[in-house]
């Protein structure tokens, strides 16, 4: 059975939390960016649960639902605006030249990447292999020989990173802009917060 982490628009007005957007053509609330748990961040993580008495009644109409029981819940969690957290999904550094080459023939990083040097960490392998050559041969924990990869196995390289938490606040962040910018009015005072739901 699926599990989704959804994200919405909102805004908290004197001590409430209300939905702000996006709404489609017919009035119905749209999340920003739903996704499954098999491929989500943990984003959902930095959310806590909306507390009983920042329940607007504009909250509840959106999202109040009845339980097995019979008995009305609702279950959201929020995170201020200025409290998400940064939205530079382009990773960089050095890179195995062989995922890279993989990376440019199917533009899909999963499987690749793990291995990544830092310019500080390459250049100083890059300068011990100058003095001393490749490095040769060691033995891993099960004592089994393998050869350690040279600086000349890397390249510097960057890539958009789709599957990071930084990339689902860059598109929540996306469409939050877009609602401010389009002229979406809120109370004065008020200060944008991203609602949460799962299940």
């Amino acid at each position: 059975m699926s599990y989704y982490y959804n994200y919405y628009i909102g805004y908290s007005h004197d001590g409430k939390i209300c939905p702000l957007g996006p709404y489609d053509a017919f009035g119905k609330l749209r999340c920003v960016l739903s996704r499954s748990r098999s491929f989500a961040s943990d984003l959902h993580e930095d959310f806590r649960d909306v507390p009983e008495g920042m329940i607007s009644d504009e909250l509840r109409k959106e999202f109040e639902y009845e339980n097995w029981e019979g008995r009305k819940e609702i279950d959201v969690r929020f995170l201020e605006y200025e409290n998400l957290p940064g939205d530079d999904f382009i990773r960089k550094g050095y890179f195995l030249i062989e995922d890279v080459a993989e990376y440019e023939k199917e533009h899909d990083s999963e499987g690749l990447f793990y291995d990544c040097l830092s310019p500080t960490v390459y250049h100083a392998k890059a300068a011990n292999e100058m003095k001393f050559g490749r490095p040769g041969p060691l033995k891993d924990c099960e004592g089994e020989e393998y050869i350690p990869k040279a600086a000349a196995d890397y390249m510097y390289y960057s890539y958009p990173d789709y599957r990071s938490k930084e990339y689902e606040v860059f598109l929540i962040k996306t469409v939050a802009d877009i609602l401010f910018e389009s002229g979406w009015k809120m109370p004065e005072g008020s200060k944008i917060v991203i609602l949460e739901t799962e299940g």
